[in-house]
């Protein structure tokens, strides 16, 4: 950069904001000089209203765009949650290539099986709904037991692709009092 680029840049600015405020001031300058050109009285109100409302008119299209220069890419507050949009269409039946998990087998094996085992196993809900301080010695194998069998049927189900969960269920527990722990 030469040493007169330098000059200009240090007198202009090298910002926009001193380039606008230096070419104002040399408007502002030169409507002073038209002013106290003329002579007479009522044009010379008329000229001042009428450049009054000029630069009233320039400050606030300046601001606009300002204004949208720096809000145009913020964010604004998040507004209302809108209304519920129309369910999408059924899917294939017994496709998985849409699953976003990865998973195509029974989700929440595990829970599933111990609500069943709650429900055609008594003595395993006898046993769960104990506190461990409240259980037996028999009791705490037992139920030890059930988590080994709960383990291996809750890996088998989550291997299971495009099963029937009821289906799955039914014939898993079809001789549950085999499985009941008495």
């Amino acid at each position: 950069m030469s040493n007169s680029q330098q000059q200009v840049a240090g007198i202009l600015g090298e910002t926009f904001a001193n380039t606008k405020i230096l070419v104002m001031f040399t408007i502002f300058a030169l409507a002073n000089l038209v002013g106290f050109s003329i002579k007479d009285f009522n044009l010379k109100i008329c000229y001042w209203l009428s450049l009054t409302l000029v630069m009233v008119s320039i400050v606030n299209f300046n601001m606009a765009v300002s204004f949208y220069l720096s809000l145009r890419n913020e964010k604004g507050i998040d507004g209302v949650r809108g209304s519920k949009g129309d369910k999408g269409s059924k899917g294939f039946p017994g496709r998985c290539e849409l699953n976003l998990d990865a998973r195509c087998g029974i989700e929440n094996c595990t829970s599933k099986i111990q609500d069943r085992l709650m429900t055609q196993c008594p003595h395993y809900a006898g046993v769960v709904n104990k506190r461990d301080y409240e259980r037996t010695q028999e009791e705490s194998q037992i139920l030890d037991r059930y988590k080994k069998w709960i383990t291996i049927i809750s890996k088998d189900c989550q291997g299971k692709l495009s099963v029937k969960e009821t289906g799955y269920f039914d014939e898993i527990f079809d001789n549950a009092e085999e499985f009941c722990l008495n």
